[in-house]
C-alpha cells in the first residue's frame, strides 16, 4: 500500500476476526463526507436527464485529457498499456471485448472521477454528504448492458487497477411476496497501478495534490454552513423557549389578577347576598320618652332666655 492509497484499510486477520462475516470489514461509523459513507446513505443520489460529455474546462487538465486519449484507444493500443488486464487469466490473454467496454466507458468514467480520492462520486457540499455514481446509471449513459460493465469491472478488479467494496441495503419498498427489497451499493476507486500502467502516473501525482487542496477548501466550506445552520438552529430554539417563557409569565399574571378580582367581588361568609346590614336601636338609657323630655326642657330655656 503506497502514500496515495492510504486511506485504503486493508482487510488484515484481526479485521476478518472482529467482522460478522468472514472477509468483511466491520461496519464503523463513518463522516458522511467519507466516500465509505455513501455505501450506506439512505437516500438515492440525483442523477442528470440526459448523458454529459467531457467539457473543454476539463480537457484542459493534462491527467484526463492523456487518460482520455489512451483508453479511447485502448483496443489498438492492449499490450503497450494496462498489461496487466491482459493477463487476468493466466496463460489466457483477455477476450477483446473487455478493452472495446473500456473504450467505450472511459469518457463516462473519467468524468466522475473524483481526483482527489479516486472514486466514482462527488461531493454536495451543501448538503455535506459524498455520493457515488451507480453503474447502472454508467452503464446506461454509456450505451452499455449494466451486466458488461459490471463483468468490466471485476476484470479490472482482478488486475489491481480498481478497489471495489460492495454493499447490500435493505429497502422498506417490498415485492409482491412481501419481502424487503434490496439495492446493491458498488464503490470503485481506480488505484495508482491503473494510472501506473496507463503511463500517467506523475499527471495523476499532480491532479491528485491539487485536487485534495480543492477539497479541503470544500471541507472548511462544508463546516462552515454545518455551523451556520447549527447556530441558525440555535437561535430558533432560544426564540421559541424566550416566547413560551413569556407566555407562561404572561397567563400566570392574567390568572393572578383573575383571583383576586374575584376574592374582591365575592362577600364575606357572614353577610347576606348584597343586604345592607340592619340600623342598630339607640342604645342610651330612658329610651324614647326620656329623649322627647330632655328636648322640650331645652326649648322651654330657650324661650325664657330674653334677647339682648
Amino acid at each position: 500500500m503506497n502514500l496515495q492509497d492510504k486511506d485504503i484499510k486493508s482487510r488484515t486477520a484481526s479485521s476478518r476476526t472482529d467482522s460478522p462475516k468472514k472477509g468483511r470489514p466491520a461496519a464503523v461509523h463513518r463522516d458522511k463526507k467519507d466516500p465509505h459513507a455513501a455505501l450506506r446513505a439512505p437516500i438515492r443520489a440525483p442523477r442528470y436527464s440526459a448523458p454529459r460529455r467531457l467539457t473543454s474546462q476539463q480537457l484542459k487538465n493534462p491527467l484526463l485529457r492523456m487518460a482520455f486519449s489512451r483508453l479511447s484507444q485502448i483496443g489498438n493500443l492492449r499490450g503497450q498499456y494496462l498489461r496487466d488486464l491482459d493477463t487476468i487469466h493466466g496463460g489466457r490473454r483477455t477476450r477483446s471485448e473487455k478493452f472495446d467496454a473500456l473504450a467505450k466507458a472511459s469518457e463516462q468514467l473519467l468524468l466522475r472521477l473524483d481526483l482527489a480520492t479516486g472514486v466514482l462520486g462527488w461531493l454536495d457540499i451543501e448538503r455535506g454528504q459524498y455520493f457515488l455514481n451507480t453503474q447502472c446509471g454508467v452503464a446506461e449513459d454509456c450505451d452499455m448492458s449494466p451486466a458488461s460493465l459490471n463483468r468490466l469491472m471485476h476484470s479490472l478488479d482482478l488486475a489491481g487497477y480498481v478497489y471495489r467494496r460492495i454493499e447490500k441495503v435493505r429497502l422498506d419498498e417490498k415485492d409482491e411476496a412481501g419481502l424487503n427489497l434490496v439495492r446493491t451499493r458498488v464503490l470503485v476507486r481506480f488505484t495508482e497501478k491503473f494510472f501506473a500502467d496507463l503511463g500517467v502516473r506523475y499527471l495523476w501525482y499532480r491532479a491528485k495534490k491539487a485536487a485534495i487542496k480543492r477539497r479541503e477548501r470544500e471541507l472548511q466550506q462544508v463546516s462552515g454552513l454545518r455551523a451556520a445552520r447549527q447556530e441558525k438552529a440555535s437561535l430558533e430554539e432560544f426564540r421559541r423557549q424566550q416566547s413560551r417563557s413569556n407566555w407562561e409569565k404572561s397567563e400566570t399574571r392574567k390568572a393572578a389578577n383573575a383571583h383576586s378580582e374575584s376574592e374582591i367581588l365575592t362577600p364575606s361568609r357572614g353577610s347576606g347576598r348584597g343586604a345592607k346590614p340592619a340600623l342598630e336601636p339607640d342604645k342610651s338609657s330612658g329610651g324614647l320618652g326620656e329623649s322627647m323630655a330632655r328636648l322640650l326642657r331645652n326649648v322651654q330655656v330657650k324661650q325664657d332666655t330674653p334677647s339682648k
